[in-house]
């Protein structure tokens, strides 16, 4: 399943090879690298130096912050292909998240100079990571609305229908497989629900035979059902909060 935000290539730019062949290059050798983390690994702490720019060439990421109590809240999970660590392009600054490792991963870097001689010299290159950054912006604002208009149910549904769409394989019978990088206390943390409540939906969920699950993947049966309860959860939400 094609993810509209998961952009390989955006107006013939190769993100791959921008990222992973350049740093394999004569040149890029000198001053990039690929690293490889463990599942949990941390790739870069609160306050660490803003100075470097991710790419995903395999594996999952978690970008997460703490809250006074220690509670983890998980702001995005992002798979291959995908780019973060953006805040580097504004220039020297300091972390404001953590980026963890949901899952063994291969990750291309390069330094903020490098971004911005490659956004001078690539205006493909360019016009991509203004686009990242306006489209990260939209997206932490509709996770806001969804976290302030949306009822549990409806942000779980729309959880997977994420996940679906960013690393989901449409089998031949129509169906949507995705791997688990998630547990459910890291769903409540991204869907500001509780593991309890995340159980009890995704087991709801089970029982319309929306979907199925175990341990390692989920079986969307049914896209189309999870976008109504999408809907039909979000509509109540607005509708309670024209009322009040």
């Amino acid at each position: 399943m094609n993810s509209q935000h998961q952009i390989w290539y955006s107006d013939k730019l190769n993100l791959q090879e921008c990222f992973c062949a350049y740093l394999n290059s004569e040149a890029g050798q000198k001053l990039s690298t690929r690293k490889s983390f463990g599942k949990r690994d941390f790739i870069y702490f609160n306050n660490d130096n803003a100075d470097k720019l991710y790419f995903i060439q395999k594996g999952a990421v978690k970008i997460i912050g703490y809250t006074d109590e220690g509670q983890e809240v998980i702001k995005a999970l992002l798979h291959k292909g995908e780019i973060f660590g953006e805040s580097a392009v504004y220039g020297p600054g300091k972390r404001v998240d953590y980026a963890q490792a949901a899952e063994d991963c291969e990750i291309c870097v390069i330094s903020t100079d490098q971004v911005m001689e490659m956004m001078r010299d690539s205006e493909g290159f360019g016009k991509y990571i203004h686009q990242l950054l306006g489209w990260r912006v939209m997206y932490s604002q509709k996770r806001m609305e969804s976290l302030l208009f949306k009822d549990a149910r409806a942000r779980i549904a729309e959880f997977v229908i994420e996940q679906a769409s960013k690393s989901g394989r449409t089998t031949l019978d129509g169906a949507v497989v995705l791997k688990n990088y998630l547990t459910h206390q890291e769903i409540a943390s991204f869907t500001g629900t509780s593991r309890q409540t995340v159980t009890t939906v995704l087991n709801k969920f089970r029982e319309a035979r929306i979907l199925d699950f175990n341990r390692r993947r989920t079986t969307i049966r049914n896209i189309n059902d999870l976008h109504s309860e999408v809907y039909s959860g979000g509509g109540k939400a607005m509708r309670r909060r024209n009322m009040a």
